[in-house]
């Protein structure tokens, strides 16, 4: 009888988390936002999905976390599209409504960030700064470095130097765009990413910035003092 109820209660257990994982995964499938969708590519062809918002002379394009999408950073680009700036919140290749890419593909992160920034830039926009959390940071700081006639400034909120076969340390070393830093000190292990990452970039405009925070990622960019320095940022460009 108790074997019988332990089994129950697992199978149970089983299906409510898939049922989670489920209604998560189409939660970001189908996206956050029903206003703005849009639909590019990337230098090898990969289609990619997102949501613009405004329109202006200066872009933000948010490149997100590995546990998440475009819609983490939706309430912040719909903030700044109010304040007169053009912003592109999108979902990384084999995210969201991004084409998924074959072996070998996944190494081009960085190009989803630029190919985002082109297409702001095919929208009008004269300036453009990437804002990237934890792995959208790492991505953002390469794709800065790698197109810097596209990418006028990047910020990197709590990013690793490194992500799979991504090197954002040896990235900064040839970043020649403003670059702005943001950690919370309560952040383990992400306060001395930062501090390496800040002082390899090459850019003589560069900032860093460690947070009174436990936060990481998309939660620390939300909290008001670093929120203020991303908007202070964006601003100067």
């Amino acid at each position: 009888m108790r074997r019988s109820l332990s089994i129950a209660t697992l199978v149970a257990v089983v299906a409510l988390l898939a049922g989670s994982a489920s209604a998560q995964n189409r939660a970001v499938l189908h996206g956050c936002a029903k206003q703005g969708e849009i639909r590019f590519r990337a230098a090898d062809g990969l289609r990619l999905a997102g949501h613009r918002f405004g329109r202006g002379k200066t872009a933000v394009v948010f490149a997100h976390e590995a546990r998440g999408g475009a819609c983490q950073w939706i309430p912040f680009a719909r903030a700044l599209a109010r304040r007169g700036y053009l912003t592109i919140a999108f979902d990384f290749r084999g995210y969201g409504r991004s084409q998924t890419p074959k072996r070998g593909a996944w190494s081009r992160l960085p190009a989803d960030v630029i190919a985002a920034a082109k297409l702001s830039r095919s929208l009008g926009a004269k300036k453009v700064v990437a804002v990237g959390a934890s792995m959208g940071g790492t991505n953002a700081v390469v794709a800065a470095a790698n197109a810097r006639t596209v990418i006028d400034g990047v910020i990197s909120v709590s990013a690793p130097t490194s992500y799979g076969r991504t090197d954002a340390l040896a990235a900064a070393r040839r970043l020649q765009v403003p670059a702005l830093y943001l950690v919370g000190e309560g952040d383990e292990g992400f306060v001395e990413h930062a501090r390496l990452l800040y002082d390899a970039t090459s850019s003589a405009d560069k900032r860093l910035e460690i947070m009174n925070s436990a936060q990481h990622g998309v939660l620390l960019a939300a909290e008001h003092p670093a929120r203020s320095l991303i908007e202070q940022f964006v601003a100067a460009r």
